[in-house]
């Protein structure tokens, strides 16, 4: 029979609490006056009175979010809403260890070393005519994953024309040296500042500073390896 329960079935009753009533409750809980909430959040008693008898049906959610931190409340609490668990403050401090970790990336050797060392010099291999006649004069050998989506792949060789000069590499895969490290990454130019992008998802961009001891060696012409370049 439809809507029968399975013997051994227990149903059981979750009343409904509003966010307007989780808001009640935290004022109370508070132990504040809503003249002081009202004052902390930025709004006049008035708004705060309206919003919390339900007077005011359909207060703005600055408003809301306002109250509810100057309640020391987060709004996934008050909305029971998990997308919102993170408080101001929570997201502040959130957003402050992510730049850690990124600047720590960007200028830490030895973070570098373990993301993607990927080139080792070779001066006694030789460079192919063709790549010669193109202006190849060293070969250096990629070692890693970091460029498999450019169809670099680990032990490939790379011929290299030597270069200086930034604006002529730019969109181009390069080997550099960064902090005595030998790296082939895609070189970027934005706004005066070198991005070098491996091409393979795992590995993020490594941005170059002013201070950083960086050094373009050249533009990778051609690749011998598995597959044919």
């Amino acid at each position: 029979m439809a809507g029968r329960l399975n013997r051994g079935t227990t149903v059981q009753y979750v009343p409904f609490v509003s966010w307007r009533e989780r808001l009640r409750a935290a004022v109370d809980a508070s132990g504040r006056t809503q003249t002081a909430i009202a004052a902390a959040a930025g709004v006049n008693q008035e708004t705060l009175s309206r919003v919390i008898s339900g007077i005011h049906v359909q207060p703005g959610f600055d408003t809301v979010v306002r109250i509810t931190h100057a309640l020391g409340e987060n709004v996934g609490t008050l909305l029971d809403e998990p997308a919102f668990l993170l408080d101001a403050e929570q997201r502040a401090e959130v957003r402050r260890v992510v730049d850690y970790l990124q600047a720590a990336v960007r200028t830490s050797p030895a973070l570098d070393a373990l993301a993607a060392p990927n080139a080792v010099l070779q001066p006694t291999a030789e460079v192919p005519r063709s790549y010669y006649l193109r202006g190849a004069r060293m070969v250096f050998q990629a070692a890693g994953d970091s460029m498999t989506e450019a169809g670099i792949l680990d032990g490939d060789l790379l011929f290299v024309a030597p270069t200086r000069a930034i604006r002529d590499a730019t969109k181009r895969i390069v080997a550099c040296r960064l902090a005595g490290t030998i790296l082939v990454k895609r070189l970027e130019l934005r706004v005066g500042r070198i991005r070098l992008i491996s091409c393979n998802a795992r590995y993020a961009p490594i941005e170059v500073d002013e201070e950083d001891d960086f050094q373009l060696t050249g533009i990778a012409i051609g690749r011998l390896g598995s597959i044919a370049p």
